[in-house]
């Protein structure tokens, strides 16, 4: 994953505050995390997406997942529980499918949960690789990996940025950015974003984060640099966790209420330090290595279930959870990459390298998870936390991983290019269970992944690109395997992925399309014949076409466009009800929308005025493996206008959900997680 300066510093190339058409998010020519070879959108056999952050901004996103929300095919699963960071991709969804990254270093999840990063305003671009991925990073990464490049030092010129907003609930916004060299060959990052929100719920609502990153860049010399970076997210997440239904169905009387206890807490604090070291010994071979540190603290205090009886009128809670993770993983990674011209125009790029992990995990709860409460939702009372049991240490585990990799791109003439990659991971699992010694184990796992991609350029502006990978996903989360899960192997899966890139009106524009048939294996089902035994045999598929169109018209106008179609269903797959296995083979798997859409426009209305629009599409989606109980589809028109004072200064106006719709963003049999309603905010942002 590129890391370098030259990087940062073309995000900053300008010290202005004016965002105009959409360069930085439709060029194919940026270069990419779809390879570790430094390869540009264009020249890579996979579907890429570069998400500009100076556009992300601009829009307003709020999160770096509402961002990535308008990739193509990426759709928002967040909940509480997993750290409102999961994300669905291609049929597959989850922490334990589609991988998140910072910088090109993977984050293990852990009990399904992911907590940073927390805030755009950190973020350089936001790169979103679609389909298997692991030869990239690992297991876990069968529908996609997000990775998040944080801002980095400028070394030749000064950058200083401040935004103050304010809208909705009270929501306030400070934010200031600082970059430039310093003398004696350092330079430096400061980026900071401190928001908070009384929040749109009736009560229970308040909410808040920190972001903090910085980073000092020392050039030794003019091919060795040294970097030393570090990033802070403290979280009050909005403690949230849907409303009940009613017989089935949503109930408007219920939009606005939180059911959750008193004193409720989702408090997230992360933190992660690295230096980088990169030598470029020649314009033939140059050398990077990053050690790391990531810290995560995790708690949760909530009632998180409800249920709400049409007969009496009240609403059962339960699911009384107190929850800590305590998480500290320790790492290095490293690569070589040689250059070497063959002759006859053919030229090859190799790069090896290794990756090492260590992650120590301790879970703290109050299982098994009791308490119960009723209330009535219309005259309500929120009451406090109910449990008998104490919270104490559940488990610890101790996940060590290595792994070595390489890639390579043989390059034989200006029209065809070879690309492909191996990836060998290993990894050793020790789990003590702190209540029931005998559940404690050790398990050794590995990983195989690959891929080859062959890309034709018929024209400078055509590429024509094929690619076949095989990757793995965990079974449930490889860090806190359980002790019923760990005879259990990895799940392999492989992609067929064939697709056009091609740049438009003189590099105004681009599009793309993209065929992909995926397969999944090795998933837990139950015997039909001995339902006390469970198998790992089931699979699942998914095939789609994704498309993109990006168009600069004119200097004053800009539109994009993605969609995606597909079919994701269960094969050979089977579960358990009321004692009888049922075999679910032909049914679309939970939270998978069949069809998703974004649209956005950029129109410079006058000189100073630039007005935009943003409208998002997702397809119904089905809440159990039965296809019986199915949420509704949802489209979200978000609106902007930007008044841009001087070169220094604008005023920026934003409209989310404008039309007030309605959606859940995730559900259960017995209730819906909802989406936000209209908000409004205003936007100073000046450049100083």
């Amino acid at each position: 994953m590129l890391s370098s300066a030259a990087l940062a510093d073309e995000a900053d190339s300008a010290n202005t505050i004016l965002v105009t058409g959409l360069r930085a998010e439709t060029s194919l020519d940026t270069r990419s995390s779809g390879s570790r070879l430094g390869l540009t959108v264009f020249e890579t056999p996979a579907s890429v997406e570069v998400l500009d952050g100076d556009a992300i901004r601009a829009r307003g996103d709020q999160s770096i997942q509402e961002a990535v929300s308008r990739a193509t095919g990426l759709t928002f699963q967040g909940t509480p529980g997993n750290g409102n960071t999961a994300m669905a991709a291609r049929g597959f969804s989850g922490q334990g499918s589609v991988q998140l990254l910072v910088d090109g270093t993977r984050l293990f999840v852990a009990s399904g949960t992911l907590t940073f990063p927390v805030d755009p305003w950190t973020v350089d671009r936001i790169d979103v690789l679609r389909g298997p991925s692991s030869v990239i990073s690992g297991e876990g990464a069968i529908g996609g990996a997000i990775n998040v490049i944080m801002k980095k030092p400028v070394t030749d010129r000064t950058v200083a940025r401040a935004r103050v907003a304010y809208g909705s609930d009270n929501a306030i916004q400070i934010a200031g950015d600082a970059a430039g060299p310093i003398g004696g060959g350092l330079s430096y990052r400061l980026a900071a974003s401190s928001t908070r929100s009384d929040g749109w719920l009736a009560r229970n609502s308040d909410n808040r984060n920190l972001a903090i990153s910085g980073a000092l860049r020392w050039d030794a010399s003019p091919t060795l640099s040294f970097t030393l970076a570090s990033d802070y997210g403290d979280v009050d997440m909005l403690p949230y966790f849907g409303a009940p239904l009613n017989e089935g169905k949503f109930d408007k009387r219920f939009r606005f209420i939180n059911f959750n206890i008193a004193g409720s807490k989702d408090h997230f604090r992360d933190s992660w330090t690295r230096l980088t070291a990169e030598w470029h010994a020649s314009d033939a071979i140059s050398l990077r290595n990053s050690v790391y540190y990531l810290s995560s603290n995790r708690d949760w205090l909530n009632a998180e279930s409800y249920r709400f009886s049409a007969a009496t009128g009240l609403v059962t809670r339960g699911d009384y959870l107190n929850i800590m993770h305590r998480q500290d993983q320790i790492g290095d990674r490293g690569d070589l990459t040689v250059r070497t011209p063959l002759g006859g125009g053919v030229e090859n790029t190799l790069l090896v390298g290794f990756d090492l992990n260590r992650v120590k995990f301790r879970h703290l709860n109050n299982s098994p998870y009791g308490g119960s409460s009723i209330v009535d939702p219309f005259d309500f009372e929120p009451g406090g936390f109910i449990t008998a049991v104490p919270t104490t240490l559940g488990f610890r585990t101790l996940t060590t991983q290595h792994s070595v990799f390489m890639e390579d791109r043989l390059k034989l003439n200006e029209s065809v290019s070879l690309v492909g990659g191996f990836r060998q991971d290993w990894y050793d699992l020790q789990r003590i269970d702190a209540r029931i010694p005998v559940n404690g184990f050790r398990r050794n796992y590995h990983s195989t992944s690959g891929r080859f991609g062959v890309v034709l350029n018929p024209t400078v502006d055509t590429a024509l690109y094929g690619s076949f990978t095989v990757g793995t996903d965990p079974i449930s989360t490889l860090v806190t395997t359980s002790n019923v899960q760990k005879d259990f192997g990895l799940s392999p899966a492989r992609q067929f992925e064939v697709g056009v890139k091609q740049r438009l009106l003189e590099g105004r524009g681009s599009a793309s399309i993209a065929l992909f048939d995926i397969e999944k294996r090795r998933l837990l089902t139950p015997d039909p014949e001995n339902r006390l035994i469970t198998q790992q045999v089931g699979k699942r598929t998914s095939q789609g076409v994704e498309a993109t169109l990006a168009l600069q018209l004119t200097d004053a106008f800009g539109i994009e466009a993605n969609g995606t179609v597909l079919k994701a269903r269960f094969k050979d797959f089977g579960e358990f009800v009321n004692g009888v296995v049922i075999d679910r083979a032909g049914n679309t798997p939970p939270g998978i929308p069949t069809k998703t859409a974004n649209i956005s426009a950029n129109w410079r209305v006058a000189e100073p005025l630039q007005a935009r629009v943003s409208a998002r599409f997702v397809a119904p989606r089905w809440t159990d493996n039965a296809n019986t109980l199915r949420v509704p589809g949802y489209e979200v028109v978000d609106l902007g206008l930007r008044w841009t004072i001087s070169d220094k200064l604008a005023i920026d106006g934003r409209v989310s959900n404008a039309f007030d719709k309605v959606y859940s963003i995730g559900s259960n049999s017995s209730q819906w997680l909802l989406a936000a309603p209209r908000r409004f905010d205003v936007r100073l942002d000046m450049s100083l």
